[in-house]
């Protein structure tokens, strides 16, 4: 089943940039550098090519207008040579499609480096003499880093740990990365734990080891960009209390998805303390409080905006059931205050009903915005439709035209305070005058001049300095004598995404030109309709269409209807009755809905991409059998062993084939295919039937059948009971041969996952979570020695390990470094928990088990053997107890190794009590 889907699509990296893109600004290393100026006349001919800034590692594609006039083999190397650099670079060039021709660099590109490429478009297509060569520039991305820390944890007694992310400018090789940052507590050098995601260009470290002394300590954590060729290093002092100190080590506002204060303490906090009074907010009542180990997350009833006051209070409990002996407060800023706008709300159908169409927006920190409208023509939509949903943007060239590049003036309001969010409308009519059927594409973006955010220099003011930078420069093609076409201008300013500048270590920086680039526009396709479309196709090739109001909400009759397939023609037309359903007969596949009323126009995407998923919802119907229409339905869609099961059946005869108080029989059948119950009543008189049963504790789990008998007609439906939701992903968590985790285990594990029938699980939520439990620890070679400490007390923990998002790719790095909050008695088992979530909210799971090793070694203790019937050992005799220390993998540890040993003598009395 299929349905509208509203919502927004954020600007992301697309394959290439779009057609003629060298107006997109550039990096020169020391001084400002003019691009290569190119003819328009190019775009008859080039469709779209790799420009702008790019990834080391990057291809390099072009995109023709027309298909080729040359023979070639998709996929296998040229032997032409098509493509010349400055400087050169050496690789080997493919054909993609008819169209698409990609050059893939034998090594990774320079960075920094400003490169100049020549394709011989004389080559592949008829051009004029003065066209068969186009020459273009592209800019390899400067090496940079970001490191972001998230606060000391504490993960046991005496323990801290200290967690955080490193960002690069472009990939980077992880065994570089791990060279840029290194940490030390008091002059002590410090491991590192890392999980990296290259792909990504995002790092996670952790360092576990942060032990507690008697005296405070102070954590270094410092960074040098020596490994990737910077001249940067910089160093964070961060404070580690003492042995015993209990106290409030940080808080911070957390203001993303969810929005809450984050306490850290020095120790674990007690779980189940009644925090209300000892953590409180100035003004805010009904507090709710989360403890996560040293951490606790204060929310309020409401989203908080300006400054506010925590106030942490004697009296908190740690683990160990000492109190917090000194207060803290804390003065926080809940508002993000970067220039910034959102469009409001979600989705790109804006119902009509006679008034304005208003697209409302949210702006911070901004007296301005420019406001820019391209509209994809009606004729085009089925073409645009084909690389995108109603939300796309990919190849928007092709099929749209830009119409309006406006400033609208946001500070006409005196009373508005700027500095804070504020809602404004954008009154659409103003600028286009909608057309039945189109779509219009809206970008609202912002310069550096229309900032309002506090800078000791605005943004918009040029430093001379700054101007010796790295920094992309921008020039538009030709002069101002009007010889650039006004849609040619049009695209090459849409297209640039660093039309202010770019310096990515300043691009979160609001008083750097850096930060004003495309990614923080908002964009939104909208078109103008009231019809609503839904869709189901049945497995006798009919398609049922359902046209609603989208404003009344009310059936939608006589809506000319059309079905198109993925070459655009038409296989099946017809028009909604007045309950505004229509019901076709499509013998081939369909790909779009196209609906008209009036001038009303609505689409919708009926392939298989598009479909909503069904694997929760009973969506069986009703079926016809010897002219008797019959329907069997449950109140619930699993029943437990023992559980009542009140199953409904209705029944309809048009035709009156049965006699009044026919006998129905229901039989209840095993997943065994044992009749397990059978049932006769006869027809109610309204046709709905009620068949009251139960099955044993005991039955058997899977799937039950339940068969009803009518007038000789048989009907049955699957009753689930305890069964499990099939998985629709395949999920592989591999560490690359390594048998075990934890000490001596330093190991990153890769999960990828891919829906059942083939395709790549692009971008899906994933988790994955360790379930620690007890097991013994036993060696091949040591099999007579005791591993396990018998007086440990350990109860089985959980953690989360990883907790993200999968790649293009359907794959991401999960690190299983993570330690025990208490002293393990020995090797562990962890149980990985894989979840990977479908959009829809449905997940897959799976289980991957692994011995965990929480020390790096482990002393084994052989005991003499019993020398009677008892088992105890004699005390006045000599007694040879042989210790060893093997490391994780069973091995002796070479070297002296200092262990303690203690040896109890255990005495009892047993004596009988006659005295009665």
């Amino acid at each position: 089943m299929d349905t509208h889907r509203m919502k927004p699509l954020a600007a992301k990296s697309r394959l290439f940039l779009l057609a003629l893109l060298a107006s997109a600004a550039l990096i020169s290393c020391n001084r400002k550098q003019k691009l290569v100026k190119i003819d328009p006349e190019f775009g008859k001919y080039i469709e779209a090519y790799t420009s702008g800034v790019i990834s080391k590692k990057s291809s390099i594609r072009i995109q023709l207008a027309i298909d080729a006039v040359t023979a070639h083999a998709i996929n296998e190397p040229l032997k032409t040579e098509l493509f010349d650099f400055s400087p050169a670079v050496k690789g080997t060039a493919y054909w993609i499609d008819a169209r698409t021709i990609e050059f893939k660099p034998e090594k990774d590109l320079q960075p920094d480096q400003l490169y100049q490429a020549s394709f011989s478009l004389g080559k592949v297509l008829r051009v004029p003499e003065k066209y068969r060569d186009f020459r273009f520039n592209m800019q390899v991305t400067k090496p940079g880093f970001k490191i972001e820390e998230e606060g000391l944890r504490s993960t046991g007694k005496n323990r801290l740990e200290l967690n955080g992310t490193v960002f690069t400018a472009d990939v980077e090789d992880s065994k570089k990365v791990e060279q840029l940052l290194s940490a030390s507590l008091n002059q002590s050098k410090l491991k590192i734990d890392w999980q990296h995601n290259e792909e990504d260009k995002t790092h996670r470290f952790a360092i576990t080891e942060i032990n507690r002394s008697n005296g405070p300590g102070v954590l270094f954590l410092s960074w040098s960009g020596e490994a990737l060729g910077l001249d940067r290093s910089d160093k964070k002092e961060l404070q580690v209390p003492a042995i015993g100190d209990f106290r409030v080590m940080n808080v911070r506002a957390v203001q993303e998805e969810e929005q809450y204060v984050l306490v850290q303490f020095s120790d674990p906090v007690k779980v189940g303390q009644m925090l209300e009074g000892l953590i409180s907010i100035n003004e805010q009542e009904s507090l709710s409080y989360t403890i996560n180990g040293s951490e606790v997350k204060v929310y309020t009833p409401a989203r908080l905006y300006g400054n506010y006051t925590v106030y942490i209070n004697e009296g908190i409990e740690n683990l160990w059931g000492e109190k917090l002996a000194k207060g803290f407060t804390s003065n926080l800023y809940f508002e993000n205050r970067l220039p910034s706008v959102r469009i409001h709300g979600s989705g790109n159908i804006l119902p009509n009903s006679g008034g304005k169409i208003v697209l409302p927006f949210d702006a911070t920190n901004l007296k301005a915005v420019d406001v820019s409208v391209v509209r994809i023509y009606e004729t085009n939509v089925a073409q645009f439709l084909q690389r995108n949903d109603l939300g796309g943007e990919n190849e928007l060239r092709r099929v749209a035209k830009p119409l309006v590049q406006a400033t609208v003036r946001l500070d006409g309001d005196k009373s508005l305070n700027l500095t804070r969010k504020n809602r404004f409308s954008l009154d659409l009519d103003k600028y286009v005058q909608p057309e039945p059927g189109a779509i219009y594409r809206v970008t609202i973006g912002f310069r550096p001049d229309y900032s309002t955010y506090n800078c000791t220099v605005t943004a918009g003011e040029k430093d001379d300095e700054e101007s010796e930078e790295d920094y992309y420069y921008y020039e538009s093609y030709g002069d101002n004598s009007g010889d650039v076409d006004e849609d040619e201008q049009f695209w090459n300013n849409y297209d640039t995404w660093y039309p202010y500048g770019h310096n990515w270590e300043e691009k979160d920086n609001p008083c750097h030109r850096s930060y004003y680039n495309k990614e923080r526009f908002e964009s939104r396709n909208i078109i103008s309709s009231n019809i609503g479309l839904t869709a189901k196709r049945g497995s006798d090739n009919s398609l049922l269409v359902v046209a609603t109001d989208l404003i009344s909400t009310d059936p939608m009759n006589e809506v000319e209807l059309q079905v198109l397939d993925y070459q655009q023609q038409v296989v099946a037309k017809a028009s909604t009755d007045n309950e505004g359903i229509a019901l076709m007969d499509v013998r081939r596949k369909p790909y779009l809905v196209i609906a008209r009323k009036g001038q009303q126009k609505g689409y919708l995407k009926i392939d298989d991409g598009s479909a909503l998923p069904l694997s929760r919802f009973d969506v069986s119907g009703a079926s016809v059998k010897n002219g008797i229409k019959g329907f069997i339905f449950g109140e619930r869609g699993v029943w437990r062993p023992g559980d009542s099961l009140f199953l409904g059946f209705i029944i309809e005869d048009k035709d009156r084939k049965l006699p009044a108080d026919h006998p129905i029989e229901m039989q209840l059948i095993s997943p065994k295919g044992q009749l397990y119950k059978k049932l006769v009543q006869t027809n109610a008189e309204d046709g709905f039937n009620v068949f009251r049963t139960a099955t044993h504790p005991e039955a058997p789990t899977g799937n039950w059948i339940c068969r009803i008998n009518v007038g000789g007609a048989n009907f049955e439906k699957k009753l689930k009971i305890e069964t499990v939701m099939p998985n629709r992903l395949k999920i592989n968590l591999d560490f690359g041969g390594v048998n075990a985790l934890g000490k001596g285990a330093s190991v990153n594990g890769t999960l990828a996952a891919r829906w059942l029938f083939g395709a790549v699980a692009q971008n899906l939520k994933a988790k994955v979570e360790a379930q620690l439990y007890r097991r013994n620890t036993t060696f091949p070679k040591f099999e007579e020695y005791e591993f396990d400490n018998p007086t440990a007390a350990f109860s089985a923990q959980s953690k989360t390990i990883f907790d993200g998002a999968l790649s293009a790719e359907g794959k991401a790095i999960v690190s299983p470094a993570f330690e025990v909050n208490e002293n393990a008695p020995g090797m562990l088992l962890a149980n990985l928990v894989v979840k990977v979530f479908e959009p829809g909210g449905n997940f897959s799971i799976d289980n991957v088990s692994m011995p965990y090793h929480p020390y790096s070694s482990y002393a084994g203790l052989r005991v003499p053997e019993p020398e009677n019937y008892w088992g105890y050992l004699s005390i006045n005799k000599p007694q040879q107890f042989q210790i060893v220390d093997v490391n994780t993998e069973g091995t002796l540890v070479p070297g002296a190794t200092e262990v303690e040993v203690e040896l109890y003598r255990i005495q009892w009395r047993w004596w009988w009590d006659n005295s009665s």
